[in-house]
């Protein structure tokens, strides 16, 4: 019975398990008890070329066995790129749980721009970890965190390699760039067909308008200007649409709803519902397109953004953190039954 069990149900329950004990459970009780049942991992870093792009790379292992399933990591715009602690913290999370997590430092994604050929370097650095000899045979999956997680979308729609990942993972995205946008300069989000404010974070007003505005050509710069002017969310949403075609194919080359319909891998999406950096309608807006293949929205308040909030469970008491934990113990056993 266990032999039977053991695949679809016990080992994903307790991969989960190990997850969100790794994750939480110093904060809750001041102990981490996923160290305390498995060994460390084990951590390689590398530099390596993807779509020609050189760029360092860190892989993360269990600290048993030679075969895993992979998860490539894409991560957000972090100025310490693999230094940044909670990635790397995420990184032994993951591999706690048993699988091979390979991060490149994406150059575009720690300088905080946007960029056209990032699905490539995406896709390329996916068929990398595919190829590797401790992942023969096993399933590899794909996770993107807040603008990574919006890049991670356009790949898998767009490129062939990331086309076929077990599952993609998506904590705190977006899946208009147009609308994301004027979330940010009108201070607003489409919620249910009504405007309702929005606090963007400061990081967010810092570097989201200055990226997008090199996104662009040069001749078009000025109108991007424009547009991210706005004062309103109406305003700065037209402004954007009403763009020259070489704003456009820009714009729409770093969106995820232009290709959301080419997305075949299954989707697990986890949103703050206060999140600042990306508004958690652009999630709600994702799980409401039409779409062939299957997406799950988890919208959890044990997330500040891509960090745990252990304290604001203690806070709203045993219940509250009891039930929290449930609501993302089950969505985690779901996405690794996938993961492999």
């Amino acid at each position: 019975m266990v032999g039977l069990l053991w695949r679809p149900v016990l080992r994903p329950v307790g991969q989960a398990a190990i997850v969100l004990a790794d994750i939480y459970s110093e904060q809750l009780v001041g102990t981490n008890l996923a160290r305390l049942v498995t060994p460390e991992p084990r951590v390689v870093e590398t530099d390596d070329r993807f779509a020609d792009v050189p760029m360092r790379v860190t892989y993360w292992s269990p600290g048993w066995g030679d075969q895993h399933p992979a998860i490539l990591v894409v991560p957000g715009a972090a100025p310490r790129g693999n230094d940044e602690p909670l990635l790397r913290s995420f990184g032994v999370t993951l591999a706690r749980a048993g699988y091979l997590v390979m991060i490149p430092e994406f150059p575009f994604l720690k300088a905080g721009r946007f960029e056209t050929s990032a699905t490539k370097q995406i896709d390329a650095a996916f068929a990398r970890v595919r190829e590797l000899p401790a992942t023969r045979d096993r399933d590899v999956g794909a996770f993107g965190v807040s603008v990574g997680g919006g890049m991670l979308l356009v790949a898998a729609g767009r490129e062939p390699a990331i086309g076929r990942a077990a599952f993609i993972g998506i904590l705190g995205a977006y899946y208009d760039i147009d609308t994301y946008l004027a979330s940010v300069v009108g201070r607003e989000q489409l919620a249910d067909g009504r405007l309702e404010p929005w606090g963007p974070s400061a990081e967010a007003l810092e570097r989201l308008p200055p990226g997008a505005i090199d996104l662009v050509p040069p001749a078009d710069r000025d109108a991007m200007r424009r547009a991210l002017a706005a004062t309103s969310y109406q305003q700065a949403l037209d402004r954007l649409r009403a763009l020259g075609p070489g704003a456009r194919a820009a714009l729409d080359a770093v969106s995820p709803k232009i290709v959301w319909r080419d997305i075949a891998p299954p989707i697990y999406w986890i949103h703050d519902p206060l999140d600042t950096f990306e508004p958690v309608a652009e999630a709600e807006a994702a799980l409401a397109a039409s779409r062939d293949g299957q997406m799950v929205l988890v919208v959890p308040h044990l997330i500040t953004h891509a960090a745990p909030a252990g304290e604001a469970a203690k806070a709203g008491g045993p219940l509250f953190a009891i039930g929290e934990l449930w609501r993302l113990f089950t969505f985690t056993i779901e996405v690794l039954r996938r993961a492999g």
